[in-house]
């Protein structure tokens, strides 16, 4: 069966910043509260999750992902209202992509 398929992120500079990748980690790192449990969860290593939170917040005007370091009580990771916003949009996105795909159908009819 033919599809239509759009993959979409943001760039700055010819670098990738935010796409499918970062926004399911920000999603896991919300539900989680810890940068470690969200790679886990991606089937990330912890280093490739911390690469991608440093690319996120260099690339952004404020940060998105704050990192506190373990200690006694832990570390953690918290999403700031700045990516909470960027992940409603992007979300928001991705809808307005997959309704215009579906609009597209005829395109796939004429392919037959």
């Amino acid at each position: 069966m033919k599809q239509i398929r759009v993959k979409c992120w943001i760039e700055e500079k010819g670098e990738k910043f935010y796409g499918p990748g970062p926004h399911e980690l920000v999603k896991q790192i919300q539900k989680e509260g810890s940068l470690s449990k969200a790679a886990e969860q991606m089937h990330l290593s912890y280093r490739k999750g911390w690469e991608m939170v440093q690319k996120l917040n260099l690339y952004s005007e404020e940060p998105l992902i704050i990192l506190k370091k373990g200690g006694p009580h832990g570390g953690g990771a918290k999403v700031t209202p700045h990516a909470l916003a960027i992940f409603e949009e992007y979300e928001n996105l991705q809808l307005k992509i997959q309704e215009l795909i579906k609009q597209q159908d005829k395109l796939l009819k004429v392919l037959k």
